[in-house]
């Protein structure tokens, strides 16, 4: 679902999670919580970063203080992978969005209840230029003609292998 909130931001409480951008460059994915008009707490992936712009103050034009609107994608919490790192809540490097282990992380002694989805911002004006909302990927690679003359292939490799087993075995059996 398309949402659209507005409130304000705690840069200060900001984490770092793991990605590519769409390009394929590394860097990080910026969380950060987002107290609604509402009252209500979420937590709004707010775009890419490269490496070089982790750290907030390299980037300090994008800390939108005050009440923002922000525009983006409803997203559920996820599970990680069989391949999928460890997050490092210690080191703020985190590899899977487990929004339960994000919230404590950011209010280790508070009992409130955030949403339970997060929000991923669409591209946007942010000053600064970072980060870089709209990240969410919507197409489906479409390989299927692809794998179909793969399979195909190699069927007829099957094929041609068989013949060529009961050629040499009719051969054998004929004096």
């Amino acid at each position: 679902y398309r949402v659209r909130v507005k409130g304000s931001f705690d840069h200060a409480k900001e984490r770092y999670l793991y990605a590519l951008s769409n390009d394929g460059e590394p860097g990080w994915h910026v969380i950060t919580p987002f107290d609604s008009a509402e009252g209500d707490l979420v937590l709004i992936d707010r775009g890419f970063v490269p490496d070089n712009l982790r750290d907030p103050s390299s980037r300090a034009a994008s800390q939108l203080d005050g009440e923002v609107d922000v525009t983006g994608l409803v997203r559920l919490p996820e599970s990680p992978g069989p391949f999928t790192p460890d997050n490092e809540p210690d080191n703020n490097r985190w590899f899977w969005r487990d929004l339960n282990g994000l919230v404590y992380s950011m209010f280790p002694t508070a009992t409130m209840d955030p949403a339970p989805f997060r929000l991923e911002a669409e591209k946007s004006d942010v000053p600064g230029g970072w980060p870089e909302g709209g990240q969410t990927r919507l197409e489906l690679p479409n390989n299927h003609l692809q794998y179909a003359i793969t399979w195909f292939l190699l069927a007829g490799a099957v094929v041609v292998i068989y013949l060529v087993y009961v050629r040499g075995a009719y051969r054998r059996r004929i004096p």
